[in-house]
């Protein structure tokens, strides 16, 4: 179920799981719960940026952009 999540989507229930770990007051079994969908959920993410990157690379390869776009958050800071 977590694979049909949007990037924001499974980023928002990433962070709002973060929160309660961080909390501390989860039981552990139940922040060990917590963990694997946090995980299931991080690979989400990844796979929506890499997929976005790769729309991205496509564009650029097709004449649309004269140098690929960076990601929001990904640029370099100088």
């Amino acid at each position: 179920m977590t694979s049909e999540l949007s990037f924001e989507a499974a980023l928002e229930k990433l962070e709002a799981i973060a929160a309660q770990l961080e909390s501390g007051e989860l039981t552990l079994d139940q922040s060990l719960a917590q963990y694997e969908v946090a995980i299931r959920l991080s690979r989400v993410c990844a796979a929506r940026l890499d997929d976005a990157e790769s729309r991205l690379r496509v564009l650029s390869e097709e004449g649309q952009f004269s140098e690929p776009m960076p990601l929001p958050g990904t640029e370099d800071v100088r």
